[in-house]
């Protein structure tokens, strides 16, 4: 009726804010998941073998705390943005990072690198 105070279209609590969940659908969700092998989004996941993506956009090159970085990256000045995440599927590690420990990989479809961006920003932010 509206009169509850509970949100329409609800069956009952909100979602605690601290469960986040990245967007399960979409087409960069698709091309995620060559990624997902060796990244996590969540700051609270299992180490793998790349660092975690949580907190990407803004963050420069090689500052997660305790994941073991090549020099190369330590050594670069580099800041990750829409700009340079879709640079380096444009490119590819090996130009974009030299010396980093990434597998080359290429995403040559601007709307497919557009959509991996979108997802990320979406998927790293957290609450």
């Amino acid at each position: 009726d509206g009169t509850s105070g509970q949100l329409l279209g609800t069956t009952g609590a909100l979602p605690d804010p601290g469960d986040f969940s990245p967007p399960a659908a979409g087409r960069g969700a698709q091309v995620f998941r060559a990624c997902g092998a060796c990244h996590a989004l969540s700051d609270t996941a299992a180490a793998k073998a790349g660092p975690s993506l949580h907190g990407l956009f803004g963050r420069r090159v090689a500052a997660v705390a305790g994941f073991a970085y090549s020099s190369a990256l330590r050594s670069m000045d580099l800041i990750w943005t829409e700009a340079t995440v879709s640079a380096l599927f444009e490119f590819g590690p090996a130009a974009m990072t030299p010396g980093s420990r990434m597998p080359e990989q290429r995403i040559s479809d601007a709307q497919d690198r557009a959509a991996l961006v979108a997802y990320l920003k979406a998927a790293t932010a957290g609450p």
